[in-house]
């Protein structure tokens, strides 16, 4: 099936509520994607949005999510401690509390997600109880990665608050979600922005938004240089692949740690921003003929992305 126009969004914790901002302001110009596809907390943006596709109800989400009392907590673990070292014991400590909650109620498994997504947006907001990929008036795809093969897996069934969860649990601290023999994992271990997964679902013109930080540019101790290898790392692929969109909207977010939570609404205005001066260029790609070039790459590079694609539940309908 070809879509004619696809909306890539990034990973990057806090950074995401830029996504927000985004789809106000193309909702306010009459853009509505045909395809959604997201990575790591990026998939629970986009996945909001395409269940229900109303700008306003996902900053009313994205401002409840971030004024949570545990990513509250983590916020200020974190921020009251600057030393990364220290950081890092002060979240082990709390890491302790969480493990504890873990065990009585599951809080690291996509079960405490199912229940807090069903929770807040369910019995606050849309009073719907079953949430399905499926069901979704803006087709989904969210991306997770199958941690013992590294195959990108692109989930077009299921549940939505178990596939979010799957796109966006961090290794060492969420548990894999197992699905049809996979563990799946945090999708942007394999693309932080799944331009490529939106090729493979038939995009004919992709629009990425990209709320990666970047590489920094310094680090004052060895547990920063070891984040510092990680963002070069994912950096290098970033760059390849968002080249690969048809056109990239940045919001200016990149100064924002990801757990700066505290920042929600500086993103998402972020997020307007970009939108906003990019609005002119979203139209004339709209109006033109996709672009074969453009195409053709994506096809050749999709051959060296080992991918899954799920379509319904526990099934795979493409394996490479």
């Amino acid at each position: 099936m070809a879509y004619r126009l696809a909306l890539v969004l990034a990973g990057g914790g806090v950074r995401c509520m830029a996504h927000a901002g985004v789809f106000i302001e193309l909702e306010r110009a009459g853009i509505v994607p045909d395809l959604i596809v997201g990575s790591s907390l990026g998939s629970v943006m986009g996945g909001v949005y395409a269940y229900k596709p109303e700008a306003e109800f996902l900053r009313q989400f994205a401002l409840r999510f971030s004024d949570n009392h545990i990513v509250r907590a983590m916020e200020r673990s974190f921020a009251h401690h600057p030393g990364m070292l220290a950081r890092i014991g002060r979240c082990g400590v709390y890491s302790l509390g969480l493990a504890y909650i873990s065990w009585q109620y599951g809080i690291l498994s996509s079960a405490f997600l199912k229940r807090a997504f069903n929770n807040i947006v369910g019995k606050r907001m849309l009073r719907d109880r079953n949430f399905l990929i499926e069901d979704c008036r803006i087709p989904f795809a969210p991306l997770a990665v199958d941690i013992a093969s590294a195959r990108a897996v692109i989930l077009r069934s299921g549940d939505i608050p178990d596939a979010m969860y799957a796109s966006s649990a961090v290794p060492g601290v969420c548990k894999p979600h197992r699905l049809g023999g996979m563990r799946l994992m945090d999708g942007g271990l394999a693309s932080l922005v799944p331009v490529l997964a939106a090729h493979l679902l038939g995009a004919e013109r992709i629009i990425a938004v990209d709320t990666d930080s970047k590489v920094r540019g310094r680090y004052d101790n060895v547990v920063q240089m070891i984040e510092q290898a990680s963002a070069v790392r994912g950096y290098r692929w970033n760059m390849m692949e968002t080249a690969q969109a048809d056109l990239l909207i940045e919001p200016r977010v990149k100064q924002f740690y990801w757990w700066q939570f505290s920042r929600a609404e500086d993103c998402i205005a972020s997020g307007q921003d970009a939108a906003r001066d990019s609005l002119d260029a979203v139209r004339s790609l709209i109006a033109r003929v996709p672009d074969e070039r453009k195409q053709a790459t994506r096809s050749f590079l999709a051959g060296y992305y080992p991918h899954v694609i799920i379509d319904t539940c526990h099934e795979r309908i493409r394996h490479e």
